[in-house]
Parts: C-alpha cells; structure tokens; sequence
C-alpha cells in the first residue's frame, strides 16, 4: 500500500527522506511499524531521532492522521489503510 508521510520540522529527517513528504511503500499494518519501516529505510540516524531509549516513538513528535485525526502515543497501533497521509511533527514550545 501507498502511505503519504509528510516531515513538519523535521529538516534532518526530510533530508535523509529526500523531501518533505514522501509516498512510502508499506506492506501494511499499524502507525507504529510505519514509523518503524521509515526508521528500517532510512537509517540509523533516522532511528535515534524518532525513538527513544526504550524502542517507542519520543514524546516530542506528534502524529496526525489523514490531516485531521491527532493520534496519541498509546494509539500507535491503529491499522493503516492504502492512501492514508501520515503527518510526523516536531512540536516546539516557548514563551
């Protein structure tokens, strides 16, 4: 299947992609094995910026489905389906 994944404030990861989004070939399954095949792709470095210590996505990203649907870190394993877009996103605070 065809997934969107589309990197908002991730340069070093759109980078090593080739480009903000991209259209990703996955053999289907959960947003969490997306997240790793991206990972497995990509490489190692791609890895240790979207996981931490323990194997799971960092709590820094934030992950929105088909642009509308915020989908919690305890919800990973929500199926895909072909066509959906996958949104990772660096959120950034200050004051």
């Amino acid at each position: 299947m065809k997934i969107t994944v589309e990197f908002l404030s991730l340069p070093q990861i759109s980078k090593i992609a080739g480009g903000k989004s991209i259209v990703f070939d996955f053999p289907g399954g959960t947003l969490h094995e997306l997240i790793e095949a991206i990972a497995k792709k990509y490489g190692e470095k791609v890895g240790k910026l979207l996981f931490d210590d323990s194997g799971k996505l960092d709590r820094i990203f934030k992950v929105l489905l088909n642009k509308k649907d915020w989908i919690s870190h305890d919800k990973l394993d929500r199926e895909l389906e072909d066509g959906d877009g996958v949104t990772l996103m660096l959120l950034v605070g200050g004051g």
